[in-house]
């Protein structure tokens, strides 16, 4: 309730639509995402030219699967992701996670939502790669968990936060192989014991913001089936190789 009370105050302060958050050109309240219409075009969207298991955007078009779910054990259901990971979207998202700009949360998650809206799922709780949490006090927000909160919201389906917890503070992936990737990844998830009766036999919406080789979505997704839930569906705001 009181968040419902203090987000319009605050928007109302300080309006976080009146400049596009890639480019800075002056917008008005009518532009959607708080992008202009440029910066809408030059997005790369995903389209159906996308892995059926992942939803990673597919290069060789004579595949149904990526690579990467070729060769690995997928423990969730199927992955979504809104937009390719090229240079626009890589700023984007490096601004909303290392540049103070925990506001691009709503804008993000507005476009995961009218994503999601067109697949046939019915999730029951929406949850978030978690943060370690010395990592999440740094920073000052875990950016996959405002996407997440927000993503709920839209959806008006319940959120949990701390229910999948990160225990470790595991090695930057992307300098990482397949091999070091699941090591690094052991033992670095958990469901809170108090809670995890919360998450039998229903499905769960695991969001995140980057979707790469699908490691720790893979392993929130283990952990998660491992306490209980029905199913597993992933959904990113960006995904690449």
């Amino acid at each position: 309730m009181l968040e419902k009370i203090i987000k319009p105050l605050l928007e109302l302060i300080f309006p976080s639509n009146i400049y596009c958050i890639y480019c800075e050109r002056p917008i008005d309240s009518t532009m959607p995402y708080s992008l202009c219409g440029h910066c809408v075009r030059i997005l790369q969207w995903v389209d159906s030219y996308s892995c059926s298991k992942c939803g990673k955007p597919l290069y060789n078009y004579d595949r149904d699967i990526c690579r990467d779910c070729s060769i690995y054990d997928r423990k969730f259901n199927r992955g979504f992701t809104t937009v390719r990971y090229g240079r626009v979207e890589r700023d984007i998202v490096h601004q909303f996670k290392y540049g103070d700009k925990s506001y691009y949360g709503e804008k993000l998650a507005q476009l995961m939502y009218e994503r999601i809206l067109s697949e046939d799922i019915d999730a029951d709780l929406i949850l978030a790669v978690p943060m370690y949490k010395q990592k999440e006090r740094r920073r000052g927000y875990n950016q996959a968990a405002l996407l997440a909160r927000a993503l709920a919201r839209n959806l008006d389906k319940p959120y949990s936060l701390d229910l999948l917890m990160r225990n470790v503070d595991t090695r930057p992936m992307s300098s990482l192989g397949a091999e070091e990737r699941k090591k690094n990844l052991e033992g670095a998830f958990s469901v809170d014991k108090d809670r995890a009766h919360i998450i039998k036999n229903i499905t769960i919406l695991l969001v995140d913001d980057i979707f790469t080789t699908g490691s720790t979505v893979n392993a929130c997704s283990e952990v998660l089936l491992e306490s209980g839930a029905s199913s597993v569906y992933v959904l990113t705001f960006a995904a690449g190789a």
